[in-house]
């Protein structure tokens, strides 16, 4: 969780102007209208609402996940390493499409690889301390199937980005390593 501090002080203090650079849009075009917005105490209030709402909204999907494991024949891996991910984060890959045809590159790479390191930095070591904090056994050994895949995952993903343009056969690619992963973990037993 050091990591992902380091993380976000990079994006938001050291290297602040480097990573707000906006490549596609023209700098005649600012709209800074700063009589519209939200109250702190409004915004707060409408987190403070849409946590409650999503708290439930887990409760609910994780007794459906639980529902459909039982019933079907979809295991819990690929429900929760394929769909899951897939599902939750919607927004972002709709964001990150969005970005990637207004021809903003960075921006859309941004979005994609800044919620996996999220991920992989924050939210993956804080559920481990959180589960002994809350005598849920938990810990960081994903196995030697898990570990291989995000390490093709990772590979794949930086052989994509590194040289800063894209086309149709690198996007071909990413669906097929997704594809390749989803028949894995649907074909993986649970245990």
């Amino acid at each position: 969780m050091i990591s992902y501090v380091a993380y976000v002080l990079f994006q938001l203090v050291t290297h602040k102007r480097m990573l707000t650079v906006d490549e596609g849009a023209d700098s005649d075009e600012e709209d800074d209208d700063d009589s519209i917005g939200m109250s702190a105490g409004s915004a707060v209030a409408l987190m403070g609402v849409t946590t409650l709402i999503i708290a439930i909204s887990s409760e609910l999907l994780v007794v459906a996940i639980e529902t459909v494991v039982a019933d079907a024949t979809i295991s819990a891996s690929f429900i929760g390493i394929i769909l899951l991910p897939f599902a939750v984060n919607a927004c972002e890959h709709a964001s990150a499409i969005r970005f990637a045809m207004q021809d903003r590159p960075g921006l859309s790479i941004g979005i994609a690889v800044g919620s996996s390191t999220q991920i992989a930095l924050f939210v993956v070591p804080f559920t481990v301390v959180m589960g002994w904090a809350l005598g849920q056994p938990m810990d960081l050994v994903f196995g030697a199937m898990n570990t291989s895949v995000m390490i093709l995952s990772v590979l794949v993903a930086m052989v994509m980005v590194i040289d800063g343009r894209s086309n149709w056969l690198k996007g071909f690619m990413l669906c097929t390593a997704y594809i390749f992963e989803g028949v894995l973990y649907w074909s993986m037993p649970d245990g």
